[in-house]
């Protein structure tokens, strides 16, 4: 009897103890279910923190950081806005701003907080949630667990760029015989810029100068596309005489037609791009498509496509009848996009505009989100006016521009666009290029 009474007493020992043991794994299980739901939430608000980081940087590749602030918080919060944490929403209502030291523009809601900071085009993002609730670990008295992620992108320069359009563009200048009646510091060709007979032509032994924008070395004056030398020069063919700051919104003309207004002789401003074929057939489809060379800003580049100047043949030409197919082309890919002006909110008595889609009416006045990926907003390349030649010419570009192409009215008539800033850049960061290309990158 007493080993019967022996025996009983340890199966129930064993029965607590596998009561203990399973008590144990099922609350470690618990845990890990928790743990689990944590980093499964944490990762929501990370990947939210990235998207909102990269959104907002964006706008650095459109304009200049000081004029984007306020855009780069919009793009931040309305991605933001798109991001779920856990399956809700991120709350970005109750929002308030505020300027911290005098160059960090500050916005918090209830759940994220954006920090832009023009001076090194960064904006950083924080996603915060305060009580995300557990199962498990409530029997240790934690009843919710706070979670947060950060991050923050920069747009850096970078050396190159693709989809080229086959125009090359000579970057501004200054010219000897400017007009002084007053001084518009433009070239009076093409459509809206005066009546003509003005002819620049770039000769620094009469006093003509350049240097682009972005240069930090060179002396003198910075006369290129984006500078603030034509702030104050009027233009518009309508008498309006409107002024456009730093020339966003400015129209320019990015190929001749008419012998008469070209800066060289011969030269009318279509280039090859390398890999192509230098006749009519790829001229055209580059015009209308993307090209996938990539083109960067420290190759010479002759009007052929080739970096050889030992195999260099000159023979540019004119080509008005494959130009005005490749825009007709071109335009009927978007042809209810539209360059709506009006007056700057940024720089009282300045013009400003932004690409639209036409109404139903006829008027530009609907709004088009996805306005950059418009195959009328193209990328074409800007170069030094002293490569201007006769003969044989390479050409070294300095910066890639962000052009809305309008339609060609008609086979005579020039190549005109509307400049909106310098193009984000495909090529690898390079902060030492001096170039005004953007890419953008995730930094913390």
């Amino acid at each position: 009897m007493a080993r019967l009474s022996l025996v009983r007493n340890e199966r129930g020992s064993m029965i607590v103890m596998v009561a203990v043991s399973l008590a144990v794994i099922l609350g470690m299980g618990a845990l890990a279910v928790d743990l689990g739901m944590l980093i499964k939430q944490r990762d929501d608000a990370q990947r939210a923190a990235d998207a909102a980081a990269l959104a907002g940087v964006s706008a650095f590749q459109e304009g200049k950081a000081a004029d984007m602030v306020g855009e780069a918080g919009i793009r931040a919060y309305r991605f933001l806005a798109k991001n779920y944490v856990g399956g809700t929403w991120v709350d970005t209502a109750g929002k308030f701003s505020y300027i911290n030291n005098g160059n960090r523009y500050v916005t918090e809601s209830n759940e994220g907080v954006v920090v832009v900071l023009p001076d090194s085009e960064k904006v950083r993002v924080i996603v915060r949630r305060e009580a995300v609730g557990v199962l498990m670990a409530k029997a240790l008295n934690f009843l919710d667990v706070p979670i947060s992620a950060h991050a923050a992108a920069i747009a850096i320069e970078a050396g190159s760029g693709k989809c080229v359009k086959p125009f090359a563009f000579p970057d501004y200048w200054h010219d000897a015989d400017d007009d002084n009646d007053p001084a518009n510091r433009l070239e009076d060709l093409g459509p809206g810029q005066g009546q003509g007979g003005e002819g620049w032509e770039y000769n620094p032994a009469a006093g003509d100068h350049y240097r682009r924008y972005g240069d930090t070395e060179g002396a003198g004056d910075i006369t290129g596309l984006g500078s603030a030398y034509r702030n104050n020069s009027t233009y518009g063919s309508d008498n309006q005489n409107r002024l456009y700051w730093d020339d966003q919104g400015r129209p320019i003309v990015l190929k001749k037609s008419n012998p008469q207004q070209t800066s060289a002789p011969g030269f009318f401003l279509p280039w090859v791009i390398p890999g192509s074929n230098p006749g009519a057939a790829d001229y055209r489809d580059n015009i209308v498509g993307c090209n996938p060379a990539e083109i960067s800003l420290e190759t010479d580049y002759l009007l052929d496509g080739s970096a050889d100047t030992s195999s260099y043949d000159n023979k540019p030409g004119n080509m008005i009848g494959p130009t005005k197919q490749g825009m007709d082309s071109l335009i009927s890919l978007d042809p209810d996009a539209c360059w709506a002006e009006f007056p700057s909110t940024q720089h009282s008595g300045y013009t400003t505009g932004e690409v639209r889609k036409l109404s139903a009416a006829g008027n530009c006045t609907e709004d088009y989100p996805g306005w950059i990926s418009s195959p009328r907003v193209a990328i074409v390349p800007l170069f030094d006016p002293n490569y201007f030649s006769t003969g044989r010419t390479a050409l070294r570009f300095n910066n890639l521009a962000l052009i809305f192409l309008d339609p060609q009215l008609d086979r005579h008539a020039p190549v005109a666009g509307r400049f909106i800033y310098f193009v984000r850049g495909t090529g690898q960061p390079d902060p030492n290029s001096g170039s005004l290309i953007k890419t953008i990158k995730l930094v913390e």
